[in-house]
């Protein structure tokens, strides 16, 4: 990615393979940043002058997944996000958005080096209300795109959001997808020898990177390999 322009080639992920009604792409933005409060300089051509904006991030996420299945510590630390077991839930810094998922308190955590949140899968009943909810914390659309026919955007909140509108009744976090530094045929195998049901590793459209589904959880979940395009691009 360069500042104003993102070329970026759809592909079906995990949502599509857990539910064929809801295809979606996925782009990762790069490397997270370890900081709490991040500030995006706005420039003002009518006085030549440099204003500050606050922007919220992604901190913790709450979803129906035992971590420790991963081999993960109960609480992981992927990144600058904290995984937490039960019912989805999040928590932002310094503000959420305005949506029907449910805030949390941010539990002590225990980092996990080798993997950190590429993406998270957010499905809304009207996109444009949820850009409108996205605005109010400082964050704007990176992206906007048809995926598989519907409209979808893409925020960088310290992670990737996919936004994408969905026959749905409120808002909800479908699933995540994160990032592996060991090779996926290492960790699929250490996966199955734990007894999960890991997918086949494809090529995802998004050159260079490859994807596989874990299956039989209770909400979409994806490993992926690095963007190496996306670092490559902020060295």
């Amino acid at each position: 990615m360069t500042d104003g322009h993102v070329e970026v080639r759809p592909f079906t992920s995990y949502v599509a393979d857990r539910r064929p009604d809801v295809p979606t792409s996925s782009i990762s933005f790069g490397e997270v940043r370890d900081t709490k409060v991040k500030v995006r300089r706005v420039f003002a051509c009518s006085d030549l002058a440099d204003s500050v904006q606050i922007v919220s991030e992604l901190i913790a996420l709450q979803l129906p997944i035992d971590w420790t299945t991963f081999a993960w510590p109960d609480t992981p630390k992927l990144g600058n996000i904290v995984l937490v077991k039960g019912d989805p839930k999040w928590a932002w810094q310094p503000a959420a958005p305005a949506f029907e998922v449910h805030a949390m308190d941010v539990p002590a955590a225990t980092t996990v080096d080798t993997f950190v949140v590429d993406h998270v899968v957010l499905l809304v009943p009207d996109l444009a209300t949820a850009v409108q909810r996205f605005d109010t914390i400082g964050l704007q659309p990176r992206l906007r795109m048809d995926v598989g026919g519907r409209p979808a955007a893409f925020f960088r909140a310290g992670t990737v959001i996919e936004v994408i509108e969905s026959p749905v009744r409120q808002a909800s976090v479908y699933g995540i997808a994160v990032t592996a530094v060991e090779s996926l045929e290492t960790i699929a195998l250490s996966w199955r020898a734990l007894g999960l049901s890991v997918g086949d590793i494809k090529d995802a459209i998004q050159p260079g990177r490859r994807i596989m589904t874990i299956h039989d959880l209770d909400i979409g979940f994806a490993v992926m390999t690095p963007d190496n395009a996306a670092v490559t691009r902020q060295r």
